[in-house]
């Protein structure tokens, strides 16, 4: 039925066929709008789409630079236990995850695990990154232009959340079934 046609002169069988794909257009675009503005948990872990990541090593960093003061190299964060954010100024879900890691942050820096932040975002675009760290109070280390130890990483969805082990691999992921408050507990107290 064009815009001009006259629903009266419309067949019975093609007034149905139209309300019938209405009916599912608007189903889902509310499915997909839910999907998008869900309500986020005060706990980590986020509806992550992503592929795990749990048993790969840990690439060497590489980054552009640091955005919020300077960033640990890769043989100081050898033997640690990190918790590793990766997100963009731009994406929604990144910002709502960030009270949630605030609190993680607060809990477990004082027993020794350590937090960074990874962007794909350049220098170009360092400004907007900078507000982002600064809006959403994000005080451990950020580092900008990680796009070759992502891409590396083969990371396709953001957020993405891993927890490295002391032996350097992915101990955990926002894939995993147990909450990263156990798998850092768990990690904690294994022996070095």
């Amino acid at each position: 039925m064009s815009i001009t046609e006259d629903p009266a002169t419309v067949p019975p069988s093609s007034r149905g066929s139209m309300l019938l794909m209405a009916i599912v257009t608007v189903a889902a675009g509310g499915m997909i709008l839910s999907a998008f503005f869900r309500p986020m948990p005060d706990r980590i872990p986020y509806g992550y789409a992503g592929e795990s990541r749990v048993g790969q090593t840990l690439p060497a960093l590489g980054v552009e630079g640091w955005i919020n003061g300077p960033g640990p190299t890769s043989s100081e964060l050898s033997g640690q236990i990190v918790v590793v954010d990766v997100w963009a100024f731009w994406c929604g879900p990144c910002r709502q995850l960030s009270p949630a890691l605030r609190k993680l942050h607060d809990a477990y820096t004082p027993r020794g695990v350590r937090f960074l932040g990874l962007t794909t975002m350049n220098a170009e675009t360092l400004p907007q990154s900078e507000k982002f760290v600064r809006d959403e109070e994000i005080t451990w280390p950020q580092g900008y232009g990680a796009e070759a130890m992502l891409q590396q990483m083969e990371v396709h969805a953001i957020p993405a959340i891993w927890l490295v082990g002391r032996d350097g691999k992915i101990a955990w992921d926002l894939t995993s079934q147990e909450s990263i408050e156990t798998a850092l507990d768990r990690l904690l107290g294994e022996k070095s």
